[in-house]
């Protein structure tokens, strides 16, 4: 387990043990049109593992992100998520921290992230943490609402290395 700020633990999932966990997160945070499925999530959890944590705040798990490195030096997060009654006390800011700096220690330039355009506390977040709106994806999600194409590249990439990464880029 990784200690973190304020009584926050972060601890990498668990493909063996953490299936349950995700999906009953899953469950608590998005609509069921949102949420993926047993199988894909089955498959991220063991395919991504490295990149993907699990938050507990008061014993519990409140929240996660599964990211994972596609092709040379693309990070992509997946899906990152937080109890409603956890947020805006820095769970996301944190799991997003720490996927994308284990990315970074394992050779990623740049990484993206698909949002819906309706999730305003969420781009807010994403922003904030120097990622920007690169496409719209008309229809995106499965019931047809948009989403934005959000990229964290070239001097904000760098600028998010410094602040929140203590380990530096490994070389390829």
């Amino acid at each position: 387990m990784i200690s973190m700020m304020g009584g926050l633990l972060l601890r990498r999932c668990d493909p063996d043990s953490d299936m349950g966990v995700i999906v009953n997160l899953e469950r608590a945070i998005f609509r069921p049109s949102e949420q993926y499925t047993l199988g894909f999530i089955n498959w991220l959890c063991r395919n991504c593992t490295r990149y993907s944590f699990i938050a507990i705040m008061d014993g519990k798990p409140v929240g996660y992100i599964i990211s994972c490195i596609e092709g040379f030096g693309r990070g992509h997060v997946i899906s990152v998520g937080v109890l409603s009654e956890y947020r805006r006390r820095g769970v996301g800011t944190e799991l997003l921290r720490r996927s994308i700096c284990e990315m970074v220690r394992d050779g990623v330039d740049y990484v993206i992230l698909e949002v819906r355009v309706s999730n305003t506390p969420a781009i807010t977040l994403y922003r904030k943490l120097g990622f920007e709106v690169r496409d719209l994806l008309r229809a995106y999600y499965s019931d047809g609402e948009d989403g934005y194409l959000m990229v964290l590249d070239n001097e904000r990439f760098r600028g998010f290395v410094n602040r929140y990464c203590s380990v530096t880029k490994q070389p390829t």
